[in-house]
């Protein structure tokens, strides 16, 4: 079957702003979609449309406060402009022979309106629409919002209630299930299960649902997988060992012993150790490689053609039986799963519902009933009908489907007829699939073709205008990159990675980018680099540690000395905001990789080794920063100064800077504890003394202040040096570290916010959340020096610019993301850890993801 082609045929921005239309905007990057957004909202309000029936939804804070900013700096300029320059920008956006004061008064109506322009997240949108009508969405009417690390943290206390509850219940399906994967699973993979659970909690209780309850959803896990009842598989495999033909199995290994050859002999005392002892490892032993995959032979030619005939048969036969033991392998572990993840799921609502919080999933999920399912929603889409009018939608390819029925619903009374409004009512879409963020909130970029035909079909149906655009022209890259951007995407199997995963539907024509800047750029490729071999292996070296010379360092190292020599030559970029050539400085270089992995870290190392100026990483994880591992350190070793490998790693971080020489002269050979021994000996060294005198001031200070105040008035206090503790953190640690520990001061005054004002609970509450940083870089270039190099991730470099761009990771695969559990194609779900341990069933999810992950994979 050919595919359905959804083509978006060029057209001028200002048929794209027209007010009296429904239009659907395909664009490439720096083709102007904020300025056209604003300037549909502007011609929206020129033509007499209220501002507070105007509703503007982005993906980010960040988007939605750059609208906002350009809308009213326009009007704000409208308001003073003389006469012919505001006619000629009337002009310009096809509203020529406007009344002109009416223009200059769209200022003060959109600053002065009640409740005024609607221009926010779709988050923000659910939560203020909630706050309306809470009684019909089924929530309390004074609900929180949980930020990231509040629902860390209630993740981490719905975990220990469901460890707490299967303490209670140890004969319940709960408690099997938790005792199944405690012991199936490594520490950090069994959190990785929960995370995976919270990660899906909406579909998982989509699915569970949807089959009727938990008992339905286990009958289809069983069925999916090939049985119409629960099979245990060591029966399974006792069934097996059970069906052996034990005078046949005689016979072959008798027959297989005259044969006189070696490989033979060696089976036939397999078989016969097999019969006096029988355990099915053994028999598999006998008939299947390690990897449970048929023997090329199971015997020699010399056999006797009976025995090996067979062998040859009960061969096939086990390889059946190994198939029907991996999918009841899979199938009990995804029913067992699906316990967990249901008691996780209401552990996790009973703490929201104690605290009459939501979090952000539940802000899009409630709104979506609110709108779609509840007895109330008629009369709650009456209420907004008489109010709303225009609706603009932004970064429609990352717009996910439930947001999307959002959408439907709040707009589904525009296309059937003039209704309670007199005003032709309009939808907006902008989006580009190429920049969608898969798999990331949701998102499934192919939804915007659909919408885009069902949005056509209702307009067309209603008599009312309506109209495909496309955005080509961009004006933030040179004419040579966008060639060679076309150029690379010419090749099928590339262009396949800008297109929805999804068969039989294609967005448009190839891509085509028009350039509106003059030439000036280039693309320069250098060859790969290659891992050297190494020479021996050190059994002792972790075994993740790279090779001294590996090709992502040698890679990191050349980009760092690129850079500084660029810098140093003073190589020219266009500064496209004073339109002319000027030297390149740190702050015009952006390093962008797939993940923040070996060669993020590699890269950030090599600029600092070669001192250029570079703003770390993007994003931290708080836990795993050196800042956050002393602080904690500093606490745990307050609340109990007995702990002497706290006290150590305390000694040699930059509160105390004693020296690793120093901390062997004090802890070898000592008598008693480490801290016993530094109050001993602290006189014979000044170090020491001052690690002592630090340390007894912050055990006082700890038993009378609560954390915030605590953490406060360490670091601020004075070393011997003069310097406070903090400016000798940043002095040991660099500017990155800056970061970190306002991050850690921010989340210890929201603790006291949340009632944990004692230091234990603080410490343990800290050390079991995970709690990422998101580093602003965006002013990386108004910085002092040139600014600093940014190295980002494609996806958090989402709508940054810079004139220099370097992309080192663009030849590998990427690996498969999700951890053990699969999304089948249905929406349901399969737990299979090894793909080695596939079944047909998880096979075939595996490979659903696998897709996908090359999918994203040519796109990166």
């Amino acid at each position: 079957m050919s595919a359905r082609v959804i083509d978006f045929p060029t057209r001028a921005p200002a048929q794209a702003s027209d007010p009296k239309a429904t239009v659907f905007v395909a664009a490439n990057a720096g083709s102007g979609k904020t300025y056209t957004l604003v300037q549909r909202v502007v011609r929206l309000l020129l033509a007499g449309a209220m501002p507070e029936a105007i509703l503007c939804v982005t993906y980010t804070k960040a988007g939605a406060a750059e609208m906002q900013r350009r809308l009213f700096r326009q009007l704000g300029d409208w308001a003073v402009m003389a006469d012919e320059p505001l006619r000629a920008a009337l002009a310009n956006l096809d509203e020529a022979g406007r009344d002109l004061s009416a223009a200059r008064t769209l200022f003060a109506r959109a600053l002065e309106t009640p409740g005024g322009l609607k221009i926010q997240t779709i988050h923000a949108f659910c939560e203020k629409l909630l706050r309306r009508f809470p009684l019909e969405a089924g929530v309390s009417p004074g609900f929180t919002v949980l930020e990231d690390a509040a629902a860390a943290e209630l993740s981490a206390r719905a975990r220990k209630s469901v460890a707490l509850y299967v303490m209670d219940k140890a004969d319940g399906a709960a408690a099997e299930a938790y005792a199944h994967f405690s012991v199936e699973l490594a520490w950090p993979n069994f959190n990785a299960m929960f995370q995976a659970f919270e990660d899906r909690r909406r579909s998982i209780e989509a699915y569970v649902g949807r089959c009727g309850g938990l008992a339905g959803a286990s009958r289809d896990v069983w069925k999916r997988c090939g049985f119409e009842r629960p099979r245990d598989p060591d029966d399974l495999r006792q069934e097996a060992l059970d069906r052996l033909r034990w005078g046949q199995w005689r016979r072959t290994a008798d027959a297989l012993a005259a044969s006189g050859k070696a490989s033979d002999a060696e089976t036939a005392a397999q078989i016969r150790a097999l019969e006096a002892e029988p355990t099915f490892p053994a028999l598999c032993r006998i008939l299947l490689t390690d990897k449970l995959e048929p023997r090329q032979r199971v015997a020699t030619a010399a056999a006797d053609p009976q025995a090996r005939s067979f062998l040859e048969d009960e061969q096939r036969r086990l390889v059946e039986i190994v198939a029907e033991i991996r999918a009841a392998t899979v199938a009990r572990d995804t029913v067992l799963a699906l316990i967990l993840a249901d008691a996780y799921a209401k552990a996790y609502d009973i703490e929201k519902t104690a605290q009459g919080a939501l979090d952000f999933d539940d802000l899009v999920a409630r709104t979506e009933q609110l709108l779609t399912a509840r007895a109330d929603a008629a009369w709650v889409l009456y209420k907004l009908d008489g109010g709303l009018e225009h609706v603009l939608l932004d970064e429609a390819q990352d717009t996910a489907p439930e947001q999307w029925d959002i959408l439907r619903a709040l707009t589904a009374e525009f296309f059937v007829g003039v209704g309670a409004s007199p005003v032709r009512r309009t939808v907006f879409a902008v989006g580009d699939e190429k920049q969608s963020i898969f798999s990331f909130q949701g998102a499934a970029p192919e939804r915007m073709a659909v919408e885009t035909r069902a949005f056509e079909e209702m307009a067309l149906a209603a008599g009312a205008p309506f109209a495909r655009t496309s955005l080509l022209e961009s004006r933030r890259s040179a004419p040579e990159i966008l060639e060679f951007v076309d150029g690379l995407f010419e090749d099928p199997a590339a262009l396949a990675g800008l297109r929805p995963a999804e068969p039989g539907v294609i967005l448009h024509a190839p891509v085509r980018h028009k350039a509106f800047r003059d030439p000036g750029g280039c693309v320069e490729l250098w060859p790969l680099e290659e891992t050297e071999p190494a020479a021996e292996t050190d059994p002792w070296e972790a075994v993740d540690a790279e090779p001294a010379e590996s090709g992502n360092r040698k890679l990191a190292r050349r980009i760092a000395r690129s850079i500084k020599a660029m810098v140093a030559r003073g190589d020219g970029v266009h500064d496209r905001t004073a339109d002319r050539w000027r030297p390149c400085v740190w702050g015009d270089v952006l390093i962008l990789v797939r993940r923040r992995g070996a060669l993020f870290h590699e890269v950030i190392r090599a600029l600092k080794r070669e001192g250029v100026p570079v703003g770390g990483a993007d994003r931290l994880k708080l836990s795993d920063h050196a800042v956050f591992k002393d602080l904690m350190a500093l606490a745990r070793f307050v609340r109990f100064p007995p702990d002497d490998l706290t006290l150590a790693a305390l000694l040699r971080s930059p509160f105390c800077d004693v020296s690793e020489e120093s901390l062997y002269d004090l802890a070898f050979d000592r008598g008693g504890s480490l801290w016993a021994t530094l109050n001993q000996r602290a006189d014979e060294r000044p170090e020491w003394r001052q690690a002592r005198d630090l340390l007894a001031w912050a055990i006082d200070e700890a038993r009378a202040r609560p954390p915030f105040d605590f953490y406060g008035r360490v670091l601020s206090r004075l070393g011997a040096d003069g310097r406070s503790m903090r400016e000798r953190i940043l002095t040991r640690m660099g500017s990155e570290a800056q970061d970190a520990l306002d991050a850690f001061l921010a989340e210890t005054l929201a603790s006291e916010g949340r009632d944990v004002r004692d230091l234990e609970r603080f410490v343990a509450a800290m050390a079991a959340t995970e709690i990422e940083v998101k580093r602003e870089q965006e002013d990386a270039e108004a910085k002092a020096g040139g600014g600093e190099v940014r190295v980002m991730t494609v996806h958090g470099a989402k709508g940054l610019e810079a004139p220099i761009v370097i992309l080192p990771d663009t030849t590998t695969r990427a690996l498969p993301q999700g951890g053990p559990l699969l999304d089948t194609a249905d929406g349901g779900f399969l737990w299979a850890p090894r793909k080695a341990d596939d079944c047909k069933a998880s096979a075939d999810a595996r490979s659903l993801r696998d897709f996908a992950t090359d999918h994203e994979s040519l796109r990166l």
